[in-house]
């Protein structure tokens, strides 16, 4: 059986999210690291706009599902493609936030993620080595200065907690110099699951409407993304999902 499913041209794990963790961690033990990209609807829709974006995507070493409209356009391809579940940031930084034995890990981006790590407990806490909630410009003399914090503090995971694609480009920035770090990039997560954010009900993530949810907390912040772009990623994905062969989106 396939371990992963062609969409739009990329390879995305059809492992759970508690496999794709697992994963992750036996890839620590071996002294091996990775670049988790979750891939999105508004991934997709950068892909229409911007072709050299899809191209920094496929660098990833694993990329999963973040999204209901990826679950439902993997069963396009036959049942030894389907992916089971979605794979989110949000929901991989609240499992590896939860073990009960932490890696030593970093925080790079977010507003206050802090305050959110803080409601995990002391484990969670001391195993962040570093955090860095300030301003993120990707220079070359800013991402040095990452690097060299990480191996001090002997980081081993790193969350970064940038927009797309600002976090895409520092994942890899970072992964180019560290290969032995597990990076995964997971946007606004920090804030999802602190104490002024919240998620969607259950049915609501099922039925693929947490979009629908986040929009209605903050319109003034995300209409355009969800009402302007992301129509164009549907579009992408439907296209893809109902050609002959999986190919990456033309340019």
């Amino acid at each position: 059986m396939n371990d992963h499913c062609i969409l739009c041209g990329l390879p995305v794990s059809r492992a759970t999210t508690k496999q794709a963790l697992d994963g992750l961690l036996d890839r620590l033990v071996r002294g091996e690291g990775a670049w988790l990209l979750t891939l999105n609807t508004e991934m997709l829709a950068r892909f229409t706009r911007d072709p050299g974006y899809w191209d920094m995507v496929a660098r990833a070493d694993i990329i999963t599902a973040d999204g209901m409209p990826l679950v439902w356009a993997s069963k396009a391809r036959g049942a030894s493609q389907v992916i089971p579940e979605r794979t989110t940031g949000v929901d991989l930084v609240d499992a590896f936030l939860r073990l009960p034995e932490l890696p030593a890990y970093a925080i790079i981006g977010g507003q206050d993620p802090a305050t959110t790590v803080a409601t995990y407990g002391g484990t969670a806490q001391q195993a962040c080595r570093y955090l860095f909630n300030g301003k993120v410009d990707l220079s070359d003399d800013q991402v040095q200065e990452f690097v060299g914090k990480l191996r001090e503090h002997r980081v081993r995971w790193v969350f970064v907690a940038l927009n797309v694609p600002r976090g895409d480009r520092l994942a890899l920035k970072i992964k180019t110099q560290m290969p032995e770090l597990v990076i995964i990039a997971v946007g606004g997560s920090f804030e999802i699951l602190g104490p002024r954010g919240g998620r969607a009900p259950k049915w609501m993530q099922k039925m693929g409407l947490e979009w629908f949810f986040r929009l209605m907390k903050e319109p003034g912040r995300l209409w355009k993304r969800y009402l302007i772009h992301y129509p164009a990623g549907i579009g992408l994905l439907l296209r893809d999902s109902f050609s002959p062969l999986p190919r990456r989106p033309p340019r």
